[in-house]
């Protein structure tokens, strides 16, 4: 790779850095004066069949400009200036940030001061209370994807984890996509992430070790942790204060819902250390994140009163009386979508860009080796794929790509007031020895498809059906149909 040019612009000058998702090079732009320097970053997916490249194309794509948004709205990100695809590989082009990583501040056996540690923790959630409000999430803090600028020594935050997952996706055996490989860095990385289920609170996570290993000096691996509670033990490894050694602790908490949900939550508690109570409203001039999981989910609810939860959603009275009375909701405001479930039912918000944005099961289901689920996807399309066409392109890939699949109906449907098509269809997924049967209900609507997805044990269909065709698909609303 070392001397070529790539796009017919980008001259590859040296190599920085190569893992299991790719290589990273110092390049120079041949096209711009001085033949300004920037990094290009070589990403390959681990399939090459053509079914696999057409995902991994349309994930690059939309990654890309999650990385173009972040970069152009926030000068502690690198600018993308470009992306292209080339013999069926993928590269991004970035702004080279002139500068080191805090991997040659943050040394083992070294103890920062306080006051650095603060003002690295400031910089950081800064940061990220942007990124999360973008709905995005880093995957990989760590010292050396933090850099500090050399012109002005500001904190930037590089290499989003979420690019290296378009090189570890699968296709499954349902047309959707899956990982392969765990993105993030042991000893930084807690449990929920290690299971592919990142949350907002994985960053903060994330953080909250890297303060521990700033204040005491020892790597993230060698942190001691109570082996009852998984809880970190380090207070004892340096003097610091209560106020700061609270924050600490409850972002590195075992359990993510009990530590900060979201960067500005952290932010806030941090910035009654640097300052009065008073400057805390002028740490960010957006309105704080949804929660991702309500703290509040046993509360018994008797009354019709609507108590809003911090998932997105809220307990109401159904004012269809054909459907259980009592249901939760569960919203997307940034894909202008709602959907009820039952109050017994569990929520799984995957704050994530790729495969479905929301999971439902039933509480008493979770940890079975065959689950039900219920999963809500949006996926861009072009402006002139019509109903019609995608349903025919969908069963044809149902058919090729689920093992012994079978449609037992496929009829068009009506939701609200919109037209919409429903299969049902059995098959086997891949690695199991049993059938699965499958309800899918989608709608074509402003250059996006909206797609539910009942899946369940051949067996375990029946117990089910009920409460998806009558509580939980009759409720969706998108754009204008929102109350």
């Amino acid at each position: 790779m070392i001397g070529q040019t790539l796009a017919g612009r980008y001259h590859i000058l040296k190599e920085l850095g190569k893992g299991a998702f790719g290589h990273t090079y110092l390049a120079e732009d041949t096209q711009l004066p001085n033949n300004k320097r920037c990094v290009v970053k070589h990403l390959k997916p681990q399939a090459t069949d053509e079914f696999t490249l057409k995902i991994a194309k349309k994930l690059f794509n939309r990654e890309a400009e999650l990385l173009n948004k972040l970069g152009e709205q926030n000068p502690q990100i690198p600018t993308l200036l470009a992306h292209f695809e080339e013999n069926q590989q993928f590269y991004l082009v970035q702004e080279l940030i002139d500068g080191h990583d805090l991997s040659q501040e943050i040394l083992p056996g070294k103890k920062l001061p306080e006051s650095e540690v603060i003002a690295i923790l400031d910089q950081v959630l800064d940061i990220l209370v942007f990124v999360h409000q973008q709905h995005a999430i880093h995957r990989d803090i760590k010292p050396s994807n933090i850099m500090r600028r050399s012109k002005d020594q500001k904190l930037v935050l590089i290499d989003f984890g979420a690019v290296k997952e378009l090189t570890t996706q699968i296709v499954n055996s349902e047309g959707g996509t899956g990982l392969t490989v765990t993105i993030g860095t042991p000893g930084y990385m807690p449990s929920e992430q290690s299971q592919s289920r990142p949350k907002f609170a994985s960053d903060i996570y994330s953080l909250g070790i890297l303060a521990i290993f700033a204040l005491t000096g020892i790597k993230p691996h060698k942190i001691r942790r109570n082996s009852q509670t998984e809880e970190i033990i380090w207070r004892d490894e340096n003097q610091v204060s209560d106020e700061l050694g609270d924050v600490i602790d409850k972002m590195v908490r075992y359990n993510f819902q009990e530590r900060y949900l979201s960067a500005i939550e952290a932010k806030a508690d941090l910035q009654k250390i640097i300052a009065p109570p008073t400057s805390i409203l002028k740490t960010s001039a957006a309105p704080p994140l949804k929660s991702e999981f309500s703290l509040v989910k046993t509360i018994a609810v008797t009354t019709a009163l609507v108590c809003t939860l911090g998932a997105g959603g809220y307990y109401f009275w159904q004012r269809n009386s054909s459907v259980l009375p009592l249901t939760l909701t569960y919203e997307s405001l940034d894909h202008g979508i709602q959907m009820a479930y039952p109050n017994d039912w569990d929520l799984e918000k995957t704050e994530d860009f790729f495969g479905p944005i929301a999971r439902f099961s039933p509480r008493n289901n979770q940890g079975e080796s065959t689950p039900v689920l219920v999963t809500i996807e949006v996926q861009d399309i072009t402006d002139d794929t019509s109903l019609d066409e995608y349903t025919t392109s969908t069963i044809a890939d149902i058919l090729k790509y689920l093992p012994e699949a079978k449609i037992i109906s496929s009829q068009p449907i009506t939701l609200g007031t919109k037209s919409a098509h429903q299969v049902i269809y059995t098959g086997k997924n891949r690695g199991q020895d049993f059938f699965s049967k499958y309800l899918r209900v989608w709608l074509v609507d402003s250059k996006h498809v909206y797609d539910i997805t009942y899946n369940a044990a051949k067996d375990k269909y029946p117990g089910f059906i009920e409460t998806v065709e009558k509580t939980m698909i009759p409720s969706l609303a998108i754009g204008e149909e929102l109350p």
